[in-house]
């Protein structure tokens, strides 16, 4: 047995297990794990916290570890992971020379970022900080002690304390990263180089990677159901894209956007639950959908104080001054901590499955907030065609949700309680409601103006390729994933709309796992299972390699 090399740029890997770290940056949650294992085992908000009380010139130039294993790495001023439960720490809000400044939330995408004004990238999955995406990755490295374990090497000896502190914090890294390029296909190729580029010189010179290599998420998804040509459907956070994969190439053509995902959605149902809505860019109040029976005069559940989310609650926010909560009820931290009560609520049990849609039944909020709305329409059941009978409704106790706050929604006799239990029914609808119309204004031009139902999205994907047997094979391999495709019967529903919109000539089918950790991770899974195969080792980028190259050569080899 040859003795492997102390210095870690001439380390090979060439074995079938090599104990790659694997991570996956999404749109919403950041997924880390060692390679071979069957799921991440750290998951945590793709965003981090950063300190205002430091002087940024102080430690500019280090990037100091904590020691100990139990609180946040700190990277610079970063410091993960974030929790939506709790008040941020003190350090992160800005002080009293800064002006009225920002809460120190940054998230990773500029998705997250409910403040962003760059419309045109809004889902391009472009990083908006790279110091934050490096900082999630570190916090990783903590909670699963990757640094200078040794796990899978052979007569590596693990540091000691002292040295650990002079090498920059931690140790050494042995095992090879293997990251998520989550960058849509939509957007020009020097952008996704540059990205990709900045990725790996934050891999190798702040994460301390022996080797590297960069894929990217469509096709380790399509791994992860064991295809290599596939259309992958991904329904993120921040909406949908259609990207084919032809022999685990992504094309760029046929790769299509849509606004509509999982924070459009909650978007929706906070405004149902509000009462207050934009339309065109104006702000509405005007409600006909609370009502029970022949009541008009019910009210919004929450019309009052809006949706309270979780960290609002806790006895520690009532100490802060009025002023930082105001602060933060402006920051991206807030809107997101209010979509994770809006995610509970809508994959809750009480969301209907999506059934085959009748011809004369009504779209879910058709009519709110205007005018010539009927009384017998709010008396029917949606997509069921029959009027409500006393007998017919289900136990209401059972079809009242409670909010965190306490707040009681009744599900089963208003109205706007029986078309929150069809949300998902907007995925696939071509024509929208009236007040879930996007604003129309010319600043977008990728996926938020592109408001395409899940159907049209893959048609328009598959009329993009021009090769008719590959449009065929795509058609027959149409994998469906991300954490907003988890509702129930949504994959049966999306074939039934397929064959309205796809030549009968073609054998289309749907592919989804009933597992939900398998279709909210499937790119991880793919991940894991891409770098435990003997014939991969041969494409990590080493450190060597970088450093005579640098980033050029990883451009050329992750060509995927």
């Amino acid at each position: 047995r040859t003795k492997p090399s102390a210095h870690p740029t001439t380390t090979m890997y060439c074995g079938d297990e090599t104990g790659a770290f694997v991570g996956d940056v999404g749109s919403h949650s950041a997924r880390f794990g060692y390679g071979g294992e069957d799921c991440p085992k750290v998951v945590v908000p793709s965003a981090v916290f950063c300190s205002r009380s430091s002087d940024d010139g102080d430690d500019s130039s280090s990037a100091p570890h904590s020691s100990n294993r139990g609180a946040p790495s700190k990277r610079r001023k970063y410091s993960a992971p974030v929790s939506l439960m709790r008040v941020p720490p003190d350090d992160c809000f800005p002080t009293s020379g800064d002006g009225e400044g920002s809460a120190g939330f940054i998230p990773i995408y500029q998705s997250l970022n409910s403040n962003n004004q760059n419309a045109n990238n809004a889902d391009s999955g472009l990083i908006q900080d790279i110091d934050a995406w490096a900082s999630v990755w570190e916090y990783s490295y903590e909670a699963l002690c990757v640094r200078g374990r040794g796990k899978h090497m052979v007569g590596h000896k693990s540091p000691t304390l002292s040295s650990a502190d002079e090498m920059g914090g931690g140790g050494p890294i042995d095992h090879p990263l293997l990251a998520a390029d989550s960058t849509s296909r939509t957007i020009p190729i020097k952008e996704q180089e540059r990205q990709r580029a900045l990725m790996l010189e934050t891999m190798f010179e702040t994460l301390s990677a022996p080797a590297a290599y960069i894929a990217s998420s469509p096709m380790l998804s399509s791994f992860a159901y064991g295809r290599q040509t596939s259309l992958v459907v991904d329904v993120g956070h921040s909406g949908a894209r259609a990207t084919p994969l032809v022999d685990g190439y992504c094309l760029s053509v046929g790769s299509v956007s849509s606004g509509r995902g999982g924070r459009w959605l909650g978007n929706i149902q906070q405004s149902v639950l509000e009462g207050v809505w934009n339309v065109n860019g104006t702000e509405a109040n005007s409600w006909n959908g609370w009502g029970d029976g022949n009541d008009e005069a019910g009210l919004p559940p929450c019309r009052d104080e809006g949706i309270i989310p979780r960290y609002l609650l806790r006895p520690e926010s009532e100490k802060y001054p009025g002023g930082k909560l105001e602060l933060l009820k402006r920051s991206p931290f807030h809107s997101m901590a209010v979509h994770e009560v809006m995610y509970e609520m809508m994959t809750s049990p009480h969301v209907l499955p999506l059934k085959r849609r009748e011809v004369d039944a009504q779209a879910p909020f058709y009519g709110y907030g205007g005018e010539g709305v009927k009384v017998e329409d709010d008396r029917m059941i949606m997509g069921e065609g029959k009027k409500v009978d006393d007998d017919d409704v289900v136990n209401e106790e059972q079809l009242r949700y409670v909010l965190p706050d306490g707040t009681r929604v009744n599900l089963a006799r208003p109205r706007a309680g029986r078309d929150l239990r069809r949300l998902p029914e907007l995925l696939l609808l071509e024509t929208l409601p009236t007040f879930v119309q996007p604003p129309t204004h010319g600043r977008c031009k990728h996926s938020h103006n592109n408001m395409l139902p899940l159907q049209k999205l893959i048609h328009e994907s598959l009329t993009q390729i021009l090769d008719v047997d590959m449009r065929k094979e795509l058609s027959a391999n149409i994998i469906l994933t991300g954490g907003a495709s988890l509702f129930p019967a949504l994959d049966k529903r999306l074939s039934m709309e397929l064959a309205e919109v796809l030549p009968g000539s073609y054998k289309y089918k749907v592919i989804a796992s009933k597992n939900s950790v398998e279709n909210r991770y499937s790119a991880w899974i793919g991940g894991s299972i891409l770098s435990s195969l003997g014939s991969f080792q041969q494409l990590w980028l080493s450190r060597k390699e970088y450093e005579e190259c640098g980033a050029v050569l990883g451009l050329q080899r992750f060509k995927n």
